[in-house]
């Protein structure tokens, strides 16, 4: 069939912890679909480098086992998109190439996967989503928390009304200090947003994805290792108090930890170390969740957006993540300002 593309090849733009990470799971992917995908190419990676393992907060993630033998390794992004023509790439790069990356992919022709956060600007994040309009290509962000069960599952009780209307949320995220990252560009808020637009925006997601945009942000933080290294934000709402903290100034020896804290008017849930646990008057309910990985079902899905047709627009869209970045911008805002801000 004139047209077809019997073989998607992709390429992985950008190769630490998350590009492994990504990789594996189009590894399973591809034998899932009966290798109608396939790896083209790496940007940012020798092959020494390649085959070391990488530790994160998700885990060791090995990629010792893997076939090399037939992916080109590049230096430059712009080479590889020339000389490999991949039909769609994963940039799991810097913040701050984020915006750069993506528009050129674009601009080729190709679809892209792009890490969160977005952009390091709203502004970016539009220029972003104009280009993958006007080239009809997909782009997706890789906002994670979405796709994984615990939240899908929040997000049915809310939706339902199952235990009544939410009347209160708080959730937090702590961190160790980020000290991995090429020339500790993560430190630098110019190159990552800091902690709020790099680690405290998976939570400022969350909340957007659950019950859309607060009307205003009222936020203070603290500085004194590191510049935006915390933050506390109360998210103005009609009929709930929502707050939310972050915090990456951690020691090295403290482990992540992330909670979540839901009281629905007939129940209080709280969500920590990928357990569910909803409590009654009456009883404490363990709610059964499905196991699958997050990462593996953001990355299932955006494939499936390219080969298959088939949209997951009723859980994330490049919009609504686009306005994730501008509450959290916001927070920054008002953290420097001393008052509250409110969201356009």
């Amino acid at each position: 069939m004139q047209g077809v593309i019997l073989m998607y090849r992709y390429a992985i733009i950008g190769f630490g912890g998350l590009g492994k990470l990504h990789l594996m799971n189009l590894l399973r992917l591809e034998q899932e679909r009966k290798g109608d995908i396939s790896l083209c190419a790496i940007c940012g990676a020798d092959k020494e480098s390649v085959l070391s393992n990488v530790k994160l907060n998700l885990g060791t993630v090995d990629i010792s086992s893997v076939d090399f033998s037939k992916c080109g390794f590049y230096e430059d992004y712009k080479e590889l998109i020339e000389k490999e023509k991949p039909d769609f790439i994963l940039s799991t790069l810097p913040t701050y190439l984020h915006e750069e990356v993506a528009i050129y992919a674009l601009s080729k022709g190709i679809h892209v996967f792009s890490e969160k956060p977005m952009a390091l600007t709203v502004d970016g994040c539009d220029r972003m989503i104009e280009n993958a309009r006007k080239t009809q290509r997909k782009l997706m962000i890789g906002q994670s928390m979405r796709f994984s069960a615990p939240y899908a599952k929040l997000k049915e009780y809310v939706l339902n009304k199952t235990y009544g209307k939410v009347r209160r949320l708080e959730f937090c995220r702590y961190s160790q200090t980020p000290t991995w990252t090429w020339n500790n560009w993560i430190l630098d808020p110019k190159l990552s947003g800091g902690c709020v637009v790099d680690m405290h925006i998976h939570d400022v997601d969350l909340i957007n994805w659950l019950f859309g945009k607060p009307k205003a942000v009222f936020s203070v933080g603290t500085e004194n290792k590191l510049e935006l290294e915390s933050v506390i934000t109360q998210y103005v709402y009609d009929d709930m108090l929502v707050t939310g903290s972050a915090d990456w100034s951690m020691p090295q020896q403290f482990p992540f930890t992330a909670k979540y804290i839901i009281n629905f008017e007939n129940a209080t849930a709280v969500i920590a170390d990928k357990k569910f646990l909803l409590y009654t008057d009456e009883e404490v309910i363990d709610v059964p969740l499905d196991d699958e990985n997050n990462h593996y079902m953001e990355i299932k899905a955006f494939v499936e957006m390219i080969i298959d047709s088939k949209e997951c627009n009723n859980i994330t869209t490049v919009e609504s993540v686009r306005d994730s970045v501008s509450i959290a911008l916001a927070e920054i805002e008002s953290m420097r300002c001393g008052k509250m801000v409110f969201i356009k």
